[in-house]
């Protein structure tokens, strides 16, 4: 009977090493005759939101290929080679089927598609370029008419829409806990007036699939990020290279009120908001109002001619890695100008105020 039972456990050993379990793959086809012999990249995107390539095709025959095996959904990107044309996708779910014949975006034909996250993204891509197109189109009526009353009753118009339209993002995390809700959560932390505790209520509702891929590890981190740096927390301390090449900490350069300046040369909206934040410091440094300005600049060039052109005659650090400025990273900026304005103890009291309201919050702290 041993022997029989000996027997029959080898059989099922031999029966089990011989059968491979299947492995269920989806593929990733596009029909791109325009970039005939280019080679093609899939990349994931990691948790820090750079992408790395895991795995290359060729079109040939106007065609190409990847194949990806059954996996919880994750966000990627394709790249054609020369880094001109690239497009996000899900993986995971389905086959995706992306006709780019005339145009190699969110608005290409992806019938034959059976991922469900990818369709969806798309289309939520697709009307969100929709609203977008209309918020453009008032904002150029807007430069465009000299009537000043029409300008206000286009500008009250623009902020209505502005206003409906982040909303419906909101909406839209709260009720679709996936990859492309995700992905829009993603895209409101950018905003300097991001509603910071309704997106972190959104974001721990979202399945552990979903907050566990790299875009949610991102997000988390993010979060983390920007809850040290509430209104009303102590602002995170660092140390950073002034032009003159010393070290300078923020609380070195503490007054009674402080604002921490996140700025850059190259950013347009910071260099228009320059002159006012130049009056309220002029009008009020005496009495004990400073400014620590954080550039993202690339050169030091750059950065210091700057500062002299817009007269920013306050204190500066940097250490010219771009949107990778440590400082930067540390307060979770993900969008320029963006500022924090301390009182004497270093707590954050307000954030991103402009002009008549930034200097209003100044003389309030100085006179408390």
């Amino acid at each position: 009977m041993k022997k029989i039972f000996y027997l029959f456990t080898i059989a099922l050993l031999v029966a089990s090493c011989g059968s491979k379990p299947k492995i269920i793959t989806y593929k990733i086809k596009g029909y791109s005759p325009a970039d005939e012999g280019k080679k093609v990249f899939l990349k994931k995107i990691k948790k820090d939101l750079s992408a790395k390539v895991i795995d290359t095709a060729v079109v040939k025959d106007s065609v190409f290929v990847f194949e990806i095996p059954k996996q919880n959904p994750d966000l990627a990107i394709i790249e054609m080679e020369g880094g001109n044309k690239r497009l996000a996708v899900i993986l995971g779910d389905g086959d995706i089927q992306i006709n780019a014949e005339k145009q190699f975006n969110f608005s290409s034909d992806i019938t034959g598609t059976t991922s469900a996250l990818t369709k969806k993204f798309f289309e939520y891509e697709r009307t969100s370029k929709e609203e977008k197109n209309e918020g453009l189109s008032m904002m150029q009526a807007y430069r465009s008419e000299t009537d000043l009353k029409k300008r206000d009753s286009i500008k009250n118009r623009y902020e209505n829409w502005r206003n409906k339209a982040v909303e419906s993002q909101y909406d839209y995390i709260k009720n679709n806990k996936d990859m492309v809700g995700l992905i829009v959560l993603q895209s409101l932390l950018m905003y300097p007036e991001a509603k910071f505790d309704e997106i972190s209520k959104a974001f721990n509702s979202y399945p552990q699939a979903v907050r566990y891929t790299s875009l949610g590890k991102y997000v988390n981190t993010t979060l983390l990020t920007k809850g040290a740096t509430k209104i009303g927390g102590k602002a995170p301390a660092f140390i950073g290279t002034t032009p003159e090449g010393k070290k300078l900490s923020l609380q070195q350069a503490m007054g009674k009120v402080t604002l921490i300046d996140f700025w850059a040369s190259w950013c347009k909206p910071c260099r228009m908001e320059n002159p006012y934040v130049v009056q309220i410091y002029n009008k009020y440094h005496d009495r004990g109002f400073n400014i620590i300005g954080v550039s993202l600049d690339k050169t030091k060039e750059a950065w210091v001619r700057a500062i002299k052109d817009d007269k920013l005659n306050w204190q500066h650090v940097s250490n010219l890695k771009f949107w990778n400025e440590p400082i930067a990273k540390l307060y979770g900026v993900m969008s320029i100008p963006q500022t924090y304005l301390l009182d004497a103890k270093g707590i954050i009291r307000a954030k991103n105020l402009r002009r008549e309201q930034l200097e209003q919050k100044v003389k309030e702290l100085l006179d408390e």
